[in-house]
C-alpha cells in the first residue's frame, strides 16, 4: 500500500503541483482513506520527502555503479546523463518539483531534504568531477560551481512539457557533453 501511495502521489504532485493536491485527493486516487495515508505518512510534507528520498536512493545507486565501473570522467558523465534521461519524464520531473516546492516547506523539511539531496546526488556528481580533476581530464575548478553548471545544462529536461521541443535525449546528451568538456567555441587549427 505504501508503494501505491508513493506512486499515485508522485503522479499527482508532478502533474498538478504539490500545493494543489490535498491528502483527500491522494487517498481517493489510491482508493483508500485519509486515515490510511496518515498511517503511513505523518503529513503531506512527509509524503513528499518520502517520494523525493526514494528517487534519490535510486539516483545514488546509479551514480555509485557508474563510479565503480570506472572509465574516463567524460564517459562517467555521459553514463550519468544516459541514466537520468532513460527515466520516464515523470521521474525526472521530481528534481524540478523538489526545487520548486522546497521553499514552501518547513525549515526542518528543507534541512532534511537538503542533506539527503547533497549526500545522495550532488556529492556523488562532485566525486566524479573531482576524480576528473585528479586525473587531469578537467582543469582545477571550483567543484561545487562546476557541478551546478553541469546539472544546470540538464535542468530543462526535467520538465516533461519540454520533452518534445528539446530534441532527442541522445542528441542533447552529445551536445551537453561536448559543451561541458570541450567548450562551445570553434576549435582553432594551427597551420604548419
Amino acid at each position: 500500500m505504501q508503494q501505491r501511495i508513493l506512486r499515485e502521489a508522485t503522479h499527482l504532485f508532478v502533474t498538478q503541483g504539490y500545493h494543489r493536491i490535498s491528502m483527500r485527493e491522494i487517498a481517493e486516487a489510491v482508493g483508500g482513506s485519509k486515515a490510511g495515508l496518515y498511517y503511513h505518512f505523518k503529513d503531506k510534507e512527509d509524503l513528499l520527502l518520502a517520494i523525493l528520498t526514494a528517487y534519490l536512493d535510486t539516483i545514488e545507486r546509479v551514480l555509485l555503479e557508474i563510479q565503480q565501473a570506472g572509465g574516463s570522467t567524460r564517459s562517467q558523465v555521459r553514463s550519468l546523463m544516459l541514466a537520468i534521461f532513460a527515466q520516464p519524464p515523470e521521474q525526472r520531473a521530481l528534481i524540478r518539483l523538489a526545487s520548486q516546492e522546497m521553499p514552501q516547506l518547513s525549515q526542518e523539511a528543507r534541512a532534511r531534504f537538503g542533506l539527503v539531496y547533497y549526500t545522495k546526488f550532488i556529492a556523488q556528481v562532485e566525486a566524479i568531477l573531482r576524480n576528473g580533476i585528479a586525473s587531469g581530464e578537467l582543469h582545477a575548478l571550483d567543484i561545487h560551481v562546476t557541478t551546478w553548471l553541469l546539472l544546470g545544462m540538464m535542468y530543462p529536461f526535467f520538465y516533461p512539457a519540454h520533452e518534445h521541443e528539446l530534441g532527442t535525449p541522445a542528441a542533447a546528451i552529445d551536445l551537453m557533453i561536448d559543451v561541458f568538456f570541450d567548450g562551445a567555441a570553434p576549435r582553432l587549427t594551427t597551420l604548419g
